[in-house]
């Protein structure tokens, strides 16, 4: 009973070792397997690397000069605000000193007609 106690046990043993076996060849294949779409994906990243690199090095000169026609236009557009608002405040400042001279001649064609009729009033003239 023992010798078939034995058999039954390398037999289980054999079976499981087979087993063990078959599986290692199928996880083999399946590492292989995937080496090569590893592989076949770094090929296909390379290449749209390659290309990815040149659509950013196109849009990165595209860029740099829609920017630096913007900047043209842009100070080009200030100095000409810049202008303008300086011939306004000209303009202004033009209207302002014309209003204070014309105050100050009301000023004093008043202070003499005032001066006047105190003059008459007082008997002075």
């Amino acid at each position: 009973m023992a010798a078939a106690v034995t058999v039954m046990a390398e037999q289980l043993l054999e079976s499981r070792v087979a087993r063990l076996e078959s599986d290692v060849a199928h996880i083999r294949s399946d590492i292989a397997d995937m080496k090569l779409d590893i592989r076949e994906l770094r090929t296909s990243m390379n290449g749209l690397g390659t290309s990815l690199r040149a659509e950013i090095q196109t849009l990165d000169t595209s860029l740099r000069a829609e920017m630096q026609a913007l900047d043209t236009s842009l100070h080009a557009e200030i100095h000409q605000a810049d202008r303008s608002l300086r011939a306004a405040i000209a303009e202004l400042d033009r209207k302002l000193t014309r209003g204070l001279a014309s105050n100050r001649i009301w000023m004093l064609l008043q202070s003499a007609a005032v001066l006047g009729v105190m003059a008459r009033g007082f008997g002075w003239l």
